[in-house]
């Protein structure tokens, strides 16, 4: 696995493995122009990985805050080809009628506008405050090009069934056991790997996705 060391940081800071990964590919991309951040919270972690251009109007959308809405049901609070990105990171699990928020992403985005999201695969239960699907990559192209979108590309985040078990296990031990333990876990998993190259797709922590209209 690339970047074990910047990987470890992200742990001791309290990150789970899924989100340190999810977080280091976002160094890849850059945000400009007006950028609506659809169920993310307040100052989520992630934004910290972007490039940013200057002048960046960025806005959030969220179930609580300032802008509150019902994203099952309600239209985003935006004009149609206002917005030059959406980001959609860990929400699309949590909305049952998830085909209406897709919808609206592609309403509200410029002609050369971009989704930039992430979903999580091989993760437990975990409501906010539902908690209804796990998506695979033929989901996620059939979803968004069922909404119109004309580029759909989508990238496995993850490693393999090592990795998947320590993500979930290391939410219950304490987080020095869990540095302890992390190299350990990135050695096996690389292990298996070599014997069994398959697995790696079968055992994704999750999917990074980037749809343009």
């Amino acid at each position: 696995m690339k970047n074990i060391l910047t990987i470890t940081k992200e742990i001791a800071k309290g990150k789970t493995l899924i989100r340190a990964l999810m977080n280091l590919e976002l160094r890849k991309f850059s945000l400009a122009g007006k950028v609506i951040d659809v169920g993310g919270g307040q100052n989520p972690s992630y934004l910290r990985f972007f490039k940013k251009a200057d002048h960046l109007q960025f806005e959030s959308v969220d179930l609580a805050g300032d802008k509150k809405i019902d994203l099952e049901s309600n239209a985003l609070p935006y004009q149609d080809a206002s917005a030059d990105y959406v980001l959609l990171f860990n929400i699309l699990e949590h909305i049952y009628n998830h085909q209406a928020l897709v919808k609206e992403t592609i309403r509200v985005l410029k002609s050369d506008g971009t989704v930039i999201g992430f979903v999580p695969f091989f993760v437990g239960y975990h409501p906010d405050p539902h908690d209804y699907f796990r998506y695979t990559n033929e989901s996620l192209q059939k979803i968004f090009k069922g909404a119109g979108f004309g580029s759909v590309s989508v990238q496995p985040v993850g490693g393999g069934p090592v990795l998947a078990a320590f993500n979930i296990l290391m939410n219950y031990f304490p987080r020095f056991l869990t540095l302890f333990a992390f190299p350990w876990y990135v050695l096996l998993d690389w292990i298996m790997l070599k014997i069994r190259p398959s697995l790696a797709d079968r055992f994704m922590l999750g999917y990074l996705f980037v749809v343009k209209k």
